[in-house]
């Protein structure tokens, strides 16, 4: 399912004006259309339905008053927030019309406690909402959440940012939203995914140009695309067949990250493992570990990779059918130097997890000497360290940072967040499965191992991070369902993964 952005949803309205010749009363009069039959859908099963239209400055409000002229037969009061010789453009011819057709509209004032209503439309902001909400329009969303009945949203919940998925404080929680032509980014991310209810996508009469549009051309992904994605296992494979996955991973203290990230490729189906381990502690690796194999590489007894067991691991190279690296590896110069070497003299895919993605600070340019197909994870707080920004930089300039870092990012970036998205060259898609139990160490380490094993049987890199983020995220969620979000930990996903692939088999 394709979703747009904020500012792309804006291009699509002056582009579907100014080059198609599709008037501005005409979109606004197909919107209300929609709503009004989606709130009487909504009220189907009550008897004389009492709906409230809560009106805003703009095309959003327009868009409200275009809806109570279609449901003007109906039990229904307007509520706008600006007085009536404001109400400017588009949304003043159907404003007019309301007043034509005796529907109930008051302007500027507060609605009474006692006002009884069974359904409430919100048409205040849309997606023109950024930061947090003026005391003006926060008393108005305060007091459609007061209420127990229904809530159906006109393109966004007031309060939530159309691009970045924020809620401000006070934002509507939504039974469902109607969005206008594509649902915006902002209903299915962050704090968006959990006010915006049902989202349903209507078409008013935009012209298909979605692809013309400016910025990254974004996606939701689909639960039925993972069959055509996972390929057969035949009757007569063998391990070495099944993809070979060679694993550089974990330190002293951290050897766990190694241990989840080989099974993780492991019981995603992975035929073979080797997985590289600092001499000093290899012995952990080798009772842990016990169906993939190990080698131990030089290490001075420090119990972490050193420059010199380079060669050790350049060995495994023409062996396997991918490479992981990075989860639980330390920050000391002596392993950021070999990280170095091996990614840029990998011959085989790489996924490039965690401590992996230091050798990148303040050197993006490095990114390009890459000679392999690659994917790398980061988390929020690791790309604003790729970046060179802080948080709230990152947060404020979402998505334009993304986009401009995918101009020259060569490439796959699975940006692990509230849904994880993953991005390659122009498109992005966004995940729809997973849930916050997630935020736990070493579930990123699980996920870089299905990576792995999918490069390693043959996806391509697109391909192996959207599959690999929507099954680690179901996994997830299963063992969610079983034991709930409290206390679930990287482990739990290892157990459930087999079970999640056989639903695709």
């Amino acid at each position: 399912m394709r979703l747009i952005t904020a500012d792309q949803a804006a291009e699509l309205d002056q582009k579907a004006m100014q080059d198609h010749g599709i008037s501005g009363v005409d979109l606004m009069g197909a919107a209300g259309k929609v709503i009004a039959e989606k709130a009487k859908s909504l009220t189907v099963e009550i008897h004389n339905p009492r709906i409230v239209i809560f009106c805003g400055k703009g095309n959003n409000g327009g868009d409200g008053f275009a809806t109570a002229n279609y449901l003007k037969n109906m039990s229904i009061q307007v509520f706008s927030l600006i007085e009536e010789n404001s109400i400017k453009g588009d949304s003043a011819h159907f404003h007019e019309l309301c007043v034509q057709n005796n529907v109930t509209i008051h302007y500027g004032i507060n609605p009474k406690d006692d006002l009884e209503c069974d359904l409430i439309i919100d048409a205040i902001l849309g997606t023109g909402c950024k930061g947090e909400l003026k005391d003006d329009y926060a008393k108005w969303t305060k007091w459609i959440n007061s209420f127990s009945c229904q809530v159906l949203a006109v393109d966004c919940p007031t309060g939530i940012d159309g691009n970045r998925g924020i809620a401000a404080k006070f934002s509507v929680c939504a039974t469902a939203t109607v969005s206008m032509g594509y649902p915006k980014l902002g209903l299915c991310i962050k704090q968006g995914q959990t006010h915006s209810g049902k989202i349903q996508s209507v078409d008013i009469g935009f012209p298909d140009i979605i692809n013309e549009l400016s910025g990254l051309r974004w996606s939701r992904f689909e639960k039925q695309s993972i069959t055509d994605m996972l390929t057969e296992v035949n009757s007569d494979t063998y391990k070495h067949r099944q993809g070979k996955v060679l694993i550089i991973a974990g330190s002293k203290g951290m050897t766990g990250a190694a241990v989840l990230s080989t099974f993780g490729a492991l019981r995603s189906g992975a035929g073979l493992t080797v997985t590289c381990a600092p001499e000093s502690i290899e012995d952990i690796y080798e009772k842990t570990i016990i169906e993939g194999m190990t080698v131990g590489c030089v290490d001075d007894g420090l119990g972490y990779f050193i420059h010199d067991c380079f060669d050790t691991i350049a060995e495994k190279f023409e062996w396997c059918d991918a490479i992981v690296i990075g989860p639980g590896l330390g920050r000391d110069s002596k392993t950021m130097e070999l990280v170095k070497d091996v990614i840029l003299n990998a011959q085989k895919p790489l996924i490039i997890d965690a401590d992996g993605l230091r050798i990148f600070h303040d050197n993006l340019d490095l990114f390009e000497k890459i000679n392999v197909p690659y994917i790398i994870t980061p988390h929020e707080g690791e790309f604003c360290e790729l970046l060179g920004i802080d948080r709230g930089k990152y947060i404020d300039s979402f998505p334009q940072n993304i986009e401009q870092f995918m101009v020259d990012f060569p490439g796959v970036l699975v940006l692990k967040n509230a849904p994880t998205i993953t991005f390659h060259q122009k498109e992005a898609m966004v995940n729809t499965s997973g849930n916050p139990g997630m935020a736990t160490a070493g579930i990123g380490d699980v996920l870089a191992g299905i990576l792995g094993t999918f490069i390693a049987q043959g996806m391509d890199i697109y391909q192996a991070a959207k599959a690999g983020v929507f099954l680690h995220g179901l996994a997830a969620d299963n063992k969610a369902e079983e034991k709930g979000l409290r206390g679930l930990i990287a482990s739990d996903l290892l157990d459930e993964l087999p079970k999640v692939l056989r639903e695709f088999d």
